[in-house]
C-alpha cells in the first residue's frame, strides 16, 4: 500500500469524486508515475457514465493512452458499455499505433450507434482519424477517401463537433489535390475553409475555445493565408488552459497532412508550436528541424519577448547537433546515446577537441560491464545533421565500470556542423515545500529511434549517493521515464546545460538516476 499525495492506493470504497480530484492533482503537477497505480485502485462499478467520461478525459488530456486504455479497459469489464468509454478506449489504441484494432472497434460501434445518439459524430470523426492515420502511415487512395468519406456528413449536417469533421474534410481535400487523388466528392476545401473560419471570428471572443482558435488557424492555412495563420496562432498558443494534448494533434496535423516542414509557412509556424509544447511538458518532442531559418513566426506570436523565447528553443536545437545514437559498427543495430564535449572541459590535457562521452554500459572493453558493444566496433549516428553522417569512435580515453560512474569517453572527429555541450557542474536546486518541481529535460534516442526530447513528469527529486560511492552526492535522481536507448542521454536544465548523464532506473524507488558531472570531473583531472 503506498500514498499519493492524500489518497491512500490499494483502499476499496474511494468515493469516484476522489478519485478524480487525485487524479486531476496527480496529471496537473505531472506526477505520471503516480497515474498507473489511481487507474489501478479504481472501483470501476462505482462510476456513473459521467464520472467515468471525466476520469478518462483527464488521461486523453494528457496523451496518457496506456493508462486510458487501461481505465476504460477496466469499465467495459465491469459492465459499463457505454459509448463514450468504448469510443475513449479506441481511441487509445490509435493513439498508440494500433490503428486497426482502433479502427475495428469503432466500426462495430457505429453499427450499434442511432443515428441521433450524441456519440455517432464522435465515433465516426474518430473513423476518419484511423483512416487518415492509414493514409499517413501506409499510403493507399482508397484510405484517403474513407477518410473524408467519414468526416463529410456531420460537417454537412452541422452535427456533433462539425468543425472538427469541417477542418479535417478542408485538410484531406487538399492533400488529395497534392497528391492527385480523386476524393470521388466535389467539395472545394477553400469553400469549407472559408465558411468555418468566417462562423469562428463572428464568435464573441468569450465564446471561442482553444479548439476553435486552432481550427481558424489550420483554415488559414487552407487558403494560404499565412499572416492570419500566425494571427490564429498568436491567440491559439496564448489560451491558460492548452496542453500537450491540443498542441501535439496540432503539431502531427501539420507536419503529416499539411507537410508544413521546409515551407515559407512551416519555417515560421512549427518552432513556435515545438516552442510551446516544450513549455507544457507533458509530450514527447520529436524535433523536425534543428534551426530557425525564419524569426517571422516568433516575432508575430511573441511580439516584443519573441527575443527570449528565439533564444530558448535555438540553443536546444543546437544541443541536439551535439547528440548521437551509438550502434554497432557492422550490424547497424542501435544500443544508446552519446553526446560531444570539449575535452579541456573534463581533462585538461585533452585539449579543446571534442570527446564523445557514452555509458560504460553501452561501450566498454570490460565483460563486467555487460556492454553490447565493444571499443572499436562502435558508431555514433548524428540523426539531426544534415545528411544523418556516421562516425566510428576512436581511442577509448576513459572509462569507469558501470558500478562507479558508468562512462566511456571516446576520441572522434566529429562531423562538419556537428555542436559541442557546455556542461555544468552543479545540479538545479530540488524545489522547496510548496513549490511546483524543478524541471529537467533529456535528449536522446528512446528505443533507437529518432531524436526526442523526454519532458513527461520531469521533475527533479534531489541529489543522492551512489551505490559505490557512499561518501558523496554523485548521483542526481529525477522522474522523466526514458526507454532503452537512452542510456548515456544528457540530462539538461532548463537553460539547456547538460549537468549529468543518464545512466539508469532505479525501480525500488520509481525513479531514474544520473551521474553528475562534477564527481566526474575529479575523476578525469589529473
Amino acid at each position: 500500500m503506498r500514498i499519493c499525495v492524500g489518497f491512500l492506493i490499494g483502499n476499496d470504497g474511494v468515493a469516484p469524486k476522489d478519485v478524480i480530484e487525485t487524479l486531476e492533482r496527480a496529471v496537473d503537477e505531472l506526477r505520471f508515475n503516480d497515474i498507473s497505480p489511481i487507474v489501478e485502485s479504481l472501483t470501476p462499478t462505482d462510476f456513473s457514465d459521467n464520472e467515468a467520461k471525466a476520469l478518462l478525459g483527464l488521461l486523453r488530456r494528457k496523451r496518457q493512452f496506456s493508462d486510458l486504455e487501461r481505465a476504460a479497459s477496466l469499465f467495459t469489464l465491469a459492465g459499463n458499455n457505454a459509448p463514450v468509454v468504448r469510443r475513449q478506449w479506441a481511441q487509445a489504441l490509435i493513439d498508440q499505433d494500433r490503428v486497426e484494432q482502433g479502427l475495428c472497434a469503432l466500426e462495430a460501434m457505429r453499427r450499434t450507434l442511432a443515428a441521433d445518439d450524441d456519440e455517432r459524430p464522435e465515433v465516426e470523426g474518430l473513423i476518419g482519424r484511423a483512416h487518415k492515420q492509414r493514409y499517413i502511415n501506409h499510403g493507399g487512395e482508397e484510405n484517403l477517401i474513407r477518410a473524408i468519406s467519414a468526416y463529410r456528413p456531420n460537417w454537412q449536417n452541422r452535427k456533433g463537433d462539425y468543425r472538427w469533421h469541417g477542418i479535417n474534410m478542408a485538410a484531406l481535400l487538399s492533400r488529395a489535390k497534392k497528391d492527385n487523388v480523386d476524393p470521388i466528392v466535389d467539395d472545394d476545401p477553400r469553400d469549407i475553409a472559408k465558411a468555418l473560419r468566417d462562423e469562428i471570428e463572428s464568435l464573441p471572443n468569450k465564446d471561442t475555445t482553444i479548439w476553435d482558435a486552432g481550427t481558424a488557424m489550420e483554415a488559414s492555412v487552407a487558403l494560404g493565408d499565412n499572416a492570419d495563420a500566425l494571427n490564429w496562432a498568436k491567440r491559439y498558443v496564448s489560451f491558460p488552459k492548452i496542453d500537450a494534448f491540443e498542441l501535439a494533434s496540432t503539431l502531427r496535423q501539420m507536419k503529416e497532412v499539411w507537410q508544413l516542414d521546409g515551407t515559407e509557412l512551416g519555417r515560421k509556424l512549427l518552432p513556435v508550436l515545438e516552442c510551446e509544447l516544450l513549455q507544457k511538458e507533458g509530450a514527447t518532442l520529436e524535433p523536425t528541424t534543428t534551426r530557425i531559418e525564419d524569426t517571422g513566426g516568433f516575432e508575430a506570436v511573441y511580439g516584443p519577448e519573441s527575443h527570449v523565447r528565439l533564444r530558448w528553443i535555438d540553443t536546444m536545437y543546437r544541443a541536439c547537433h551535439a547528440i548521437a545514437r551509438v550502434f554497432n559498427t557492422a550490424t547497424g543495430e542501435p544500443f544508446g546515446t552519446g553526446f560531444l564535449i570539449k575535452g579541456s572541459k573534463f581533462n585538461a590535457a585533452w585539449g579543446d577537441d571534442a570527446v564523445f562521452f557514452t555509458n560504460a554500459h553501452v561501450v566498454s572493453p570490460s565483460p563486467a560491464d555487460e556492454a553490447q558493444i565493444a571499443p572499436g566496433s562502435a558508431s555514433a549516428e548524428f540523426t539531426k545533421l544534415d545528411g544523418r553522417p556516421t562516425v566510428e569512435l576512436g581511442e577509448l580515453l576513459y572509462t569507469s565500470p558501470r558500478v562507479e560512474y558508468d562512462i566511456s569517453v571516446f576520441a572522434i572527429e566529429p562531423p562538419a556542423n556537428a555542436e559541442t555541450l557546455e556542461p555544468s557542474y552543479y545540479p538545479p536546486a530540488p524545489a522547496q515545500p510548496g513549490q511546483r518541481p524543478q524541471r529537467i529535460y533529456i535528449i536522446g534516442h528512446p528505443k533507437g529511434g529518432d531524436l526526442a526530447v523526454s519532458l513527461y513528469d520531469n521533475s527533479l527529486v534531489g541529489c543522492a549517493k551512489c551505490r559505490a560511492h557512499p561518501d558523496g552526492e554523485n548521483c542526481v535522481h529525477y522522474k522523466t521515464p526514458t526507454e532503452g536507448g537512452s542510456s548515456g542521454s544528457p540530462v539538461f536544465n532548463r537553460e539547456w546545460k547538460p549537468f549529468a548523464i543518464h545512466h539508469r532506473a532505479v525501480d525500488d524507488l520509481e525513479v531514474n538516476e544520473g551521474i553528475l558531472f562534477e564527481p566526474i570531473k575529479m575523476a578525469l583531472s589529473p
